[in-house]
């Protein structure tokens, strides 16, 4: 993001940090190095590929409803790809071709052969929402993009969760605001029962963005920047994005516990009359 007063947040990993449950952690974004999440004796994309390459791309599932964006599903038509493996191939052979970016793949509902396999570092746990029954508010989920592609508008995770990120390969950066900074960040009004993404009109990394949305520099950015084997936990309601620095795959969970459990179930309620009024005939055709 062209932002001159953008502050680089480079905490240096540390050999010991509180867990999900200490106040420190939860009070601003904290960087740390651990053990893979990705336990198993062989590479992460040949077991993808080999046990779900056949996956059809229009048949995979995100944890917010979609893997691969609309505006992006032209890339696999035009280049023919039809199934995961055909795009993983493609991703791993380091393609010139712009390749859609996979995001929030969901573990529990594509590959639950494997969610075995992926073991969250202490500092993500407890977490009350990781099993499958909890997977449109906790994930866990893979994304998988190449250089120069990102999630695009800076939001925040839906229901007051706290997120952790993991990266398996590459460099994936971060911009982060934040809670107080949602006044200068431009977002849409209004919250969609349940899952209550908030979404900013800002794409974080966008030349000259300060010109377009003059109140961001009221804000206090954040920089940061996972490479592989550093984590992030990013606690309930900071504003993000990301941008793939290199050709990256990463992981995420979303955390629910003691410490936000109570904002989570207060989200949830306020978004009760919302969908109640989307439910009634009047409003079912528009």
């Amino acid at each position: 993001m062209s932002m001159s007063h953008a502050t680089t947040f480079t905490q240096d990993p540390i050999a010991r940090l509180p867990d999900a449950l200490d106040p420190a952690l939860l009070q601003a974004p904290t960087k740390f190095r651990c053990a893979s999440v990705w336990q198993h004796d062989r590479p992460l994309l040949d077991v993808l590929t080999e046990e779900y390459g056949v996956i059809a791309l229009r048949d995979l599932v995100g944890t917010y409803g979609w893997c691969i964006r609309y505006s992006q599903q032209h890339k696999s038509d035009a280049l023919g790809i039809e199934t995961l493996g055909e795009l993983l191939e493609l991703f791993r052979q380091g393609t010139d071709q712009a390749l859609p970016y996979l995001m929030h793949l969901s573990l529990h509902r594509n590959l639950p052969r494997l969610r075995q396999y992926f073991v969250d570092p202490p500092q993500f746990k407890p977490n009350w929402v990781a099993s499958s029954w909890a997977d449109r508010i906790g994930g866990p989920e893979l994304f998988v993009g190449q250089q120069g592609t990102g999630f695009g508008p800076i939001h925040i995770d839906h229901v007051g969760v706290h997120v952790g990120f993991y990266q398996l390969s590459g460099e994936k950066r971060f911009l982060l605001f934040p809670p107080d900074d949602g006044k200068y960040l431009y977002r849409y009004p209004g919250a969609e029962f349940p899952w209550q993404l908030r979404n900013s009109r800002v794409h974080g990394f966008d030349e000259g963005v300060h010109e377009q949305y003059p109140l961001l520099r009221h804000a206090h950015p954040r920089e940061i920047s996972l490479r592989a084997g550093e984590a992030l936990f990013l606690p309930a309601n900071w504003w993000h994005t990301t941008l793939n620095v290199t050709d990256s795959v990463s992981y995420s969970v979303r955390i629910v516990n003691k410490s936000n459990a109570l904002s989570t179930l207060a989200e949830y309620a306020r978004g009760v009359p919302r969908a109640v009024s989307r439910l009634l005939p009047a409003n079912r055709s528009r």
